[in-house]
């Protein structure tokens, strides 16, 4: 990775939550707060201090109709070692009552290691060729591609889709420089583009589903590893119920934490949405999400010993996703 180049991680959440909020918050600011959130999209991130090295934490939680469904934490170390990009991380989840606890180890692009904390089993996956590099280096030039900055265009269509919810936004200012930005949007705020825009994204994802690809066999494969055994029962088309009228978002709440050149370093959000199933069934969805990163440049990613472990081997076209 050239000195130049924004962490792949980093990159990509930036990009994402710039994509995110200019759509679904587009709606919501109040001047002060409006204009450092703008300020934010308008940064120009990959101006800022190469980033060789990272730790990023993040939890995620959904419930429906005050059961959660799902939960997950996850926790992720990543950083150069001459020229091999080194990741470790852990992932602790639970579906419908379910604990699992999982680690990754990755050193370059040759070593790969599995660790299946809940039954102490480990894995390496061989056969990581060129191909599936490849992929890996695809993914993040095209992710640079998108690291620039709001453009006037942009600009002037948020503000367009803001309208009059300007006041819905907040700053707090910090002694170091940095900012904590908020919006907060109830249902009557919720302006008809984004109405439209989700009424749109509902029959999208209804069709989407209709032209799902089956598993494929890979995948069955990996079902059948011991890490998976007691989740095959659990079925979330039953536990996240299809809405499909009356859809609304009931709720929506932003947090970005950002420093002093504006650059993200932590993000709060919830989103609340209800709506009738087919029987005609009221349901209310909420998704809570958030996530840090910390130690830029000072981090080391820990480093996978196999030593007296016995490890099994995986075979990289478990993974992928040919068909």
């Amino acid at each position: 990775m050239k000195k130049k180049n924004k962490f792949i991680m980093i990159g990509a959440a930036v990009g994402a939550m710039t994509i995110f909020t200019a759509t679904a918050f587009a709606y919501s600011p109040n001047t002060a707060g409006y204009d450092a959130f703008k300020a934010v999209l308008k940064a120009n991130h990959a101006s800022g201090t190469a980033i060789e090295s990272a730790t990023v934490n993040g939890n995620l939680s959904l419930t429906v109709d005050g059961q959660t469904v799902v939960k997950a934490d996850g926790a992720g170390k990543m950083g150069e070692a001459g020229s091999k990009h080194n990741v470790s991380g852990d992932l602790d989840f639970e579906i419908m009552g379910v604990e699992r606890q999982a680690s990754l180890y990755s050193s370059g692009d040759d070593k790969v290691y599995l660790v299946d904390r809940t039954n102490d089993l480990h894995y390496q996956v061989i056969n990581l060729d060129d191909k599936h590099a490849g992929k890996r280096h695809k993914w993040s030039d095209e992710g640079k591609s998108r690291d620039r900055s709001m453009n006037k265009a942009e600009e002037a269509l948020l503000d367009f889709l803001v309208g009059d919810l300007k006041d819905n936004f907040s700053v707090e200012n910090q002694a170091d420089g940095s900012k904590t930005i908020a919006v907060n949007i109830s249902r009557e705020d919720v302006p008809l583009p984004l109405r439209l825009l989700m009424n749109a994204a509902s029959a999208e994802d209804k069709i989407g589903r209709a032209h799902a690809p089956e598993a494929h066999g890979e995948w069955e494969q990996i079902k059948r590893l011991p890490f998976f055994q007691g989740l095959e029962g659990i079925d979330l088309k039953t536990q996240l119920p299809e809405l499909t009228e009356d859809v609304a978002i009931e709720h929506v709440r932003l947090q970005l934490t950002v420093d002093v050149n504006n650059e993200v370093q932590g993000v709060q959000g919830e989103l609340e949405v209800s709506g009738k199933d087919k029987a005609g069934v009221t349901h209310r969805v909420e998704l809570k999400g958030a996530g840090n990163v910390s130690d830029i440049n000072a981090t080391t990613p820990n480093a996978y010993d196999p030593t007296g472990k016995p490890v099994e081997l995986l075979d990289a076209a478990m993974f992928d996703d040919r068909r």
